[in-house]
């Protein structure tokens, strides 16, 4: 019996000391034992957000929201309470503001909080942030698609104008046959000189003739009058006037509808209040997704290890690269070490401005990278590659997302134009602090890490 006990004993205190390891993991997860500051913020529509949804600042998981007050009346907005740490107090500034995003196109809705600008005050704690209404596709589908309407009516409205200026070209060109039938029946002066041999025999003898020459000017006046009497009967110059009118009216109004459309497009692809455009949201939204994709990879290699799967994370020395602070990406032995090859790449050279003013990577910026990795290409098809961003800025938050930013740029080019896996790609911001195994005290730019395989 005593056995027994002992048995009980050893397995009730294992399974207590496993069940506050796990509370201890999830509560580090959640963040739930560091310091915290409260934010609020009020939408119109919350649909995907409740309760428990992420809360990112600058694209950095800061927290969650903890509330949700349903407002009293239709018109009223939902308010939310943001629970966010407190080492990012800093970048919340009093012109800050909050919006609603989604991991990748299909992925679950979370609250971003943009950086305020470095003249603004820090957001004091308790505040309210003002929202970003999300921009929902069924309504610029629905603007279009009023658009294109206008668009088929004025461009019926064309047609139909255009059939009457064609009955009128019609007219006019059956009252020419006309004319030209009666000249060659042998009406008028015309129509004697092509049909009436002697006729034309008499007007060429006619040049000593001055009596005859007269005459035959007689009666070339008289068809004349008779011709011009036929054109102004048949009011044959105002119809030509009105249908110049009818093709100038259908014209105009096809250039207000072009211009219509136009400034539609340009409102809906346009900057949004961040200074970034489509293109660019489009672009970091599939980087996202390939960056996902590639933590989704990483997450089914370790269901395949042993239990826990700490022999999987033992044996590559870290969970996940999102998950390191770049203090101890610094001192990971995984990354700092001398066998790593490194391709520094000077912001002056590598990266230049469109422009909207926006930073991208430059033609000797794409030539510097092919050199270095196009000879290496087939040795780093499956070694991991990380892109670091580094950035001398003023302030710490310039730095911190300005070396992000340069980091996703440059991981994007190798991508898609080297055809690499994106689970092999990762970015990490530096600020301006290299590794110590580096070589270098501070850089401005990037660097193109090909990671050496543990042995």
């Amino acid at each position: 019996m005593k056995t027994n006990y002992a048995i009980v004993g050893v397995f009730v205190l294992f399974a207590v000391l496993l069940f506050s390891v796990g509370l201890f993991l999830i509560g580090n997860r959640q963040k739930a034992f560091v310091h915290h500051v409260d934010f609020f913020t009020k939408l119109n529509n919350v649909n995907g957000i409740s309760p428990g949804s992420k809360v990112r600042v600058s694209g950095f998981e800061a927290g969650q929201v903890t509330g949700l007050e349903i407002p009293d009346r239709p018109s009223g907005k939902f308010r939310l309470k943001l629970h966010v740490d407190s080492k990012l107090h800093c970048l919340i500034r009093d012109d800050s503001f909050v919006t609603v995003e989604s991991d990748g196109l299909v992925g679950d809705k979370f609250l971003l909080i943009h950086e305020g600008s470095d003249q603004a005050h820090e957001a004091a704690n308790g505040s309210n942030l003002p929202a970003k209404e999300p921009i929902e596709l069924a309504a610029v589908i629905e603007k279009m698609t009023g658009v294109m309407d206008r668009a088929s009516a004025a461009i019926g409205d064309i047609r139909v104008k255009a059939d009457g200026a064609l009955d009128a070209i019609t007219t006019t060109v059956n009252n020419t046959n006309g004319i030209v039938t009666g000249i060659r029946s042998g009406k008028g002066m015309a129509g004697m000189l092509l049909n009436d041999q002697q006729t034309a025999t008499a007007v060429k003898n006619a040049v000593g003739n001055v009596q005859q020459a007269a005459a035959n000017l007689n009666q070339v006046t008289v068809q004349a009058k008779q011709v011009m009497s036929d054109f102004r009967s048949r009011d044959l110059f105002g119809k030509a006037e009105d249908t110049l009118n009818n093709t100038k009216d259908a014209s105009r109004q096809v250039a207000q509808t072009s211009e219509q459309v136009s400034l539609t497009l340009t409102d809906a692809l346009g900057p949004d209040r961040s200074g970034e455009n489509a293109g660019q949201n489009i672009r970091e939204t599939f980087s996202n997704v390939n960056l996902a994709t590639a933590n989704m990879a990483d997450d089914t290699e370790a269901l395949k290890h042993e239990f826990f799967f700490r022999g999987f994370f033992k044996k590559r020395g870290y969970y996940n690269l999102k998950d390191l602070t770049p203090d101890q990406y610094r001192s990971n032995p995984y990354f700092n070490s001398q066998r790593n090859r490194r391709t520094w790449l000077n912001a002056a050279d590598t990266f230049g401005k469109d422009p909207n003013g926006n930073e991208v990577l430059s033609a000797a910026g794409e030539q510097e990278i092919d050199r270095s990795i196009g000879t290496a290409k087939d040795s780093v098809i499956d070694q991991p590659i990380i892109v670091e961003g580094y950035s001398s800025q003023a302030s710490a938050a310039g730095e911190m997302v300005t070396s992000r930013s340069r980091s996703l740029i440059v991981a994007h080019y190798l991508e898609k134009h080297f055809h690499l896996s994106a689970k092999n790609i990762g970015v990490i911001p530096l600020n301006a602090a290299a590794p110590p195994s580096s070589g270098k005290d501070s850089w401005d730019g990037a660097c193109i890490v090909l990671v050496a395989k543990a042995k």
